[in-house]
Formats: C-alpha cells, structure tokens, sequence
C-alpha cells in the first residue's frame, strides 16, 4: 500500500469516528490540546508531544481558513510523525516545504481530512475549476491539487491543471 492511500485511509477514519472534518473538533475527540498563540510571528504552527500529552500551538493571528488548515496538517503530524515530536516540537516555520516527507504527508492529511471527494468531485464536474473550488469549500487552492492528485492515483479521471506550490504553507 503506497504511504497516499495509507494516508488517505486514516483521514476517513478519522473523520467517520469524529463525525466531522472540523480539525478543531477532531483535535479534541483524539485528546490533543489546542492553543492558541498570539505571540508568534512568522511560526503559523507547531506539534509537541511531552511524555503522552500532545499539543498543537497555533499562531492566533491566522485567519479562520488558515487555523482550519494548520491544525489539519498538525494533525497529520499527530497520526504519522509523533515520533520525530518527542525530542523537539515540529515547528511549522522551517518545515513546510513539500519536498521534505513529514510536510508532504501531513499536507496530504489535510487535503484528506479536510475536503469530502464527493464534494471535490461534484464540483469538478460541475464545470468549476481549482480557484473556484478553492472558494467553495473554503480551503488553499494547493490543498485542492493535492486532493486532486490523491483522487486521480485513486483511479478517478480527473487531472490537477498544474502542481501545488510545495512551500504554500510557508508564505
């Protein structure tokens, strides 16, 4: 099974126990703390695990799509890189570059996690194209592309117009 469809799975069980692809309220159904800080500057997010509590620190300063979106990426952390978190928090600032396997698993959890394929595809074929879907569903465009890559390696016919930014997170 490749590392996306394992990935994937996990989003779907996720979200059906959960009852929801609000990350916010999964956080909090999987016992992991969310706060919010208003003292970051360029750090969007980090990931702790200390001894078995684990924490997701958001920069308070976000707009709600950005919240929504980091802490489904920490999230993702959570599930796949708690072990990289137990000798130093994962921080957001310098790790959100896709070309590194922790970010571009987690980023694909949160595409995952946070956008329904039915929804994606009923757009698709609706005749939207990304941006517009982007708008829909409330989510970064780059997350849409990594849905869509995640659908066609799926078997669904369906092609991304270009590829995600892999720093989106980043800027």
């Amino acid at each position: 099974m490749a590392a996306s469809d394992f990935i994937y799975k996990e989003a779907r069980r996720i979200t059906h126990m959960c009852r929801t692809r609000n990350p916010m309220k999964i956080a909090r159904e999987l016992d992991i703390h969310v706060d919010l800080n208003y003292g970051f500057d360029s750090l969007k997010g980090m990931y702790l695990a200390i001894k078995r509590s684990r924490f997701i620190i958001l920069n308070g300063k976000l707009s709600d799509r950005d919240l929504k979106t980091i802490c489904a990426h920490e999230i993702g952390h959570d599930r796949f890189h708690r072990h990289l978190a137990k000798s130093s928090a994962l921080q957001e600032f310098m790790l959100y570059d896709m070309k590194q396997r922790p970010e571009y698993e987690a980023n694909i959890f949160a595409a995952e996690l946070l956008i329904d394929d039915d929804d994606l595809l009923s757009l698709i074929y609706n005749g939207f194209d990304t941006y517009q879907i982007a708008g829909e569903l409330d989510v970064d465009i780059n997350l849409v592309l990594i849905k869509i890559d995640g659908l066609n390696m799926r078997g669904y016919d369906v092609k991304a117009p270009y590829r995600p930014r892999s720093d989106f997170l980043s800027v």
